[in-house]
């Protein structure tokens, strides 16, 4: 579910202008915005190359505001309908909408063009602020989950930095605050934010069997936020399920450089109480572990 938003691409002389590049993007916008599409990390991203390309080579650029943004805005561009989009998610934060509504009042004052809502509601650079996005959100809460719920565990939302697993016990407790839409703005963003090490999930194969395996790797003195149960996470390969896995297990380094393996169960059932706490359904945030204390967890 979502609302999405389009501005058209004026024209100049009868033909419409280029396409605005991902810098341009960027440069336009009155906050601090940053993509969370791409790791900039990794070793192969070039970050000159990509802000140099047109928006519409990408399906969807990912935006928001470091340390205010739970679930950020998509914005993208259409060749065959010639618009500019903005979709922001159901439900998304209270910061959130106010980022994406700042950064449409800035892509319309840009292009000199009106901004027409999916809801029929046209507005311009100076009212696109008036747009009232709290039913939106409070039907996204009251929605989530949304069908057999007392059979659901969990259901995840997906953040700029990480997902947010909510379940009928977190849902409620949202609804009975009194103001429900802040309780879930502070929850969302305040776990994209946490200052923790989410641990990657990878995928392996037995090379005597061809079985699958999942796996976390735990590195010492270093707060990881890891799933208390394991499972496929969004953005793996979509032809992999949680059945295909014959098992997941969590490597850690020892002194000495060898690996100790643990199966995930295992480990989770030896961590002591005081140092991990449930961020969410789904998800815990281990304190920072000593090289020593994760030796302990493999004797015990």
């Amino acid at each position: 579910m979502s609302i999405s938003f389009y501005i058209k691409n004026p024209k100049k002389l009868f033909r419409h202008m280029p396409v605005l590049t991902v810098q341009e993007c960027f440069q336009l916008s009155s906050q601090p915005l940053a993509q969370f599409s791409f790791d900039e990390h990794d070793e192969d991203f070039d970050l000159q190359q990509f802000q140099a390309l047109p928006l519409s080579d990408f399906e969807c650029l990912l935006l928001g505001v470091n340390e205010k943004s739970g679930r950020g805005f998509e914005l993208s561009f259409d060749e065959d309908t010639q618009e500019y989009a903005v979709r922001e998610f159901t439900p998304s934060t209270l910061e959130d909408w106010q980022i994406a509504l700042q950064y449409l009042a800035d892509l319309a004052r840009i292009l000199k063009q009106p901004i027409t809502c999916e809801t029929g509601e046209t507005f311009t650079a100076d009212t696109i602020q008036t747009f009232d996005f709290k039913p939106d959100m409070q039907f996204g809460i009251s929605m989530t989950p949304y069908e057999d719920e007392d059979e659901i565990q969990n259901y995840k939302l997906y953040g700029v930095t990480r997902p947010v697993a909510l379940n009928k016990k977190i849902r409620d407790k949202i609804l009975s605050d009194n103001d429900p839409l802040a309780a879930f703005s502070r929850l969302m963003r305040d776990i994209q934010w946490i200052d923790a090490y989410s641990a990657r999930q990878m995928i392996g194969e037995k090379s005597d069997t061809g079985e699958l395996i999942g796996f976390y790797a735990l590195s010492p003195e270093l707060p990881t936020i890891l799933p208390y149960k394991p499972e496929i996470e969004y953005g793996e390969d979509p032809d992999i399920s949680n059945n295909d896995i014959s098992s997941w297990t969590l490597i850690f380094a020892n002194d000495n450089g060898s690996l100790t393996e643990l199966p995930y169960e295992t480990f989770i059932s030896r961590l002591p109480k005081e140092k991990y706490r449930f961020i969410d359904a789904a998800y815990i945030l281990l304190e920072a572990f000593t090289k020593d204390e994760l030796a302990q967890l493999a004797i015990e």
